[in-house]
């Protein structure tokens, strides 16, 4: 039986499940109809209500990743999961009783049936976990593994990988980066290269995951090998320090005692590009609008100063596409149009009413007018010029995934008193975590650093 065919059948199982609960339920509030004093409705309106309550609980259940098993969950771990998902079910069942009244689904047979779920369906997945790791345990849908580092962390990998056959990880071979190569085995797994090699090796050999134990393996290089796995479509893992993972409040998989951390593609909502235009847009208009008194005053004031008030640069965006961007002029005239920004308030370029300009961040207003044609978004990674974003290393670029924002984490945890090597790290977690949720608690916070001026100059 494959993983594939088990998936099936639990599914199947679940769904057979929650008929008979939602049936037994009801027989439960029929058989109590004498001692409650008031009788239930007919039987055939629960019969003919089992699709739309079986429907979306299974679909519930679905979603919540109840039927996906990771290989290094516990059984405990996937009941807490069912019963997250129980709840959730529980709150659709009662959406669908409210949003079709003509059922008039009886309440109790409504809380009766989620608990009987619960119940079912925590040993349907109990069977089905023992079943999968069996299963794993023979060898059926092993992962093609690849360890990064053949010290003391990849030898004790590898122990607790052998230990635990029932995880279904299959180890092809190890990398390192000693000068040189250690010998070609280590503890029986072949030496296959350096850790440069890592696309070349995983391709050839068909590798699934990759798990890297070289503790002396830098950020820098350690984010390159987590974007050369999400282009090959590989999960990546580290093996790590267990104080440091839970000092930081990663989330984390265990073989044995022995903690993993997950790393790879992190997905959006479907629904989070369409949202989040359609906030740009409503912000951006709505700014510009209630900015107009007080940008005509600024030009007045610029042009009575001889120059011109606004500055268009070119800039890199979405996909590395160039466009031009607007700011008030801040600087002056003579300022060649492409060189490094100011980096404190003391740069003899800005000029005096130009740094109360980037002191208010009034000169970043115009802006708005790029969110309205869609080359920006109020939050993302701040728009490079051409020339810094030709130094970029590979990996740098992935900053270019996303439109280029107004403002950014990077712009609220330390704005522009931040390092270039510094800033690039807020922009990654931003792309890998980007959420409305957060897009709106940058904006708010956004408005406290601008009120306090931190940062800026």
């Amino acid at each position: 039986m494959t993983l594939r065919t088990l998936r099936a059948l639990h599914v199947a199982t679940d769904t057979v499940l929650v008929s008979f609960g939602w049936l037994a339920a009801y027989a439960v509030r029929d058989a109590a109809s004498g001692m409650l004093g008031r009788p239930i409705n007919p039987f055939d309106w629960y019969l003919g209500a089992l699709p739309i309550v079986v429907g979306p609980w299974i679909a519930v259940c679905w979603w919540f990743g109840i039927y996906r098993s990771r290989r290094t969950h516990t059984a405990v771990d996937e009941l807490q999961k069912l019963f997250r998902g129980t709840m959730l079910g529980l709150l659709v069942l009662s959406a669908t009783a409210f949003f079709f009244k003509e059922l008039a689904f009886g309440r109790t047979v409504v809380v009766t049936s989620a608990l009987l779920n619960l119940g079912l369906q925590g040993a349907s997945r109990m069977l089905f976990h023992r079943v999968e790791r069996r299963l794993r345990a023979d060898g059926t849908g092993d992962l093609r593994v690849l360890i990064v580092g053949t010290g003391v962390p990849a030898i004790r990998l590898l122990q607790k990988l052998q230990d635990h056959p029932e995880v279904g990880y299959r180890v092809i071979g190890l990398l390192d980066d000693a000068d040189p190569l250690p010998e070609k085995d280590v503890a029986g797994h072949p030496v296959l290269g350096r850790v440069d090699d890592l696309r070349e090796v995983a391709g050839r050999h068909e590798i699934d995951e990759v798990f890297v134990a070289l503790p002396s393996l830098g950020h820098t290089r350690m984010l390159q090998l987590v974007l050369a796995c999400e282009d090959l479509g590989i999960t990546f893992r580290i093996v790590t320090n267990l104080f440091e993972v839970l000092t930081a409040g990663t989330q984390i998989d265990l073989i044995d005692d022995l903690p993993l951390v997950r790393l790879g593609r992190e997905g959006v909502s479907p629904l989070y590009e369409p949202t989040k235009r359609a906030m740009d847009v409503a912000i951006a208009s709505l700014g510009l609008v209630l900015s107009a008194p007080l940008l005509a005053w600024v030009c007045w004031r610029l042009r009575r100063q001889g120059v011109s008030p606004f500055f268009v640069h070119e800039r890199v965006g979405l996909h590395g596409e160039t466009f031009r961007m607007v700011k008030l002029r801040t600087l002056s005239d003579d300022t060649t149009p492409y060189e490094d920004a100011p980096r404190d308030a003391s740069d003899a370029r800005i000029t005096p009413y130009g740094a109360w300009l980037r002191a208010t961040s009034i000169d970043e207003i115009p802006q708005l007018w790029n969110v309205l044609r869609g080359e920006m978004s109020m939050v993302g990674p701040r728009p490079e010029m051409p020339f810094i974003v030709a130094r970029y290393d590979e990996w740098q670029r992935r900053r270019l995934a996303v439109k280029p924002g107004i403002t950014g984490l990077w712009q609220i945890l330390g704005r522009k008193d931040l390092p270039m090597h510094e800033n690039l790290q807020y922009d990654f977690y931003y792309i890998r975590n980007r959420s409305l949720a957060q897009d709106v608690s940058i904006l708010l916070r956004t408005v406290g650093a601008v009120w306090s001026r931190r940062g800026a100059f």
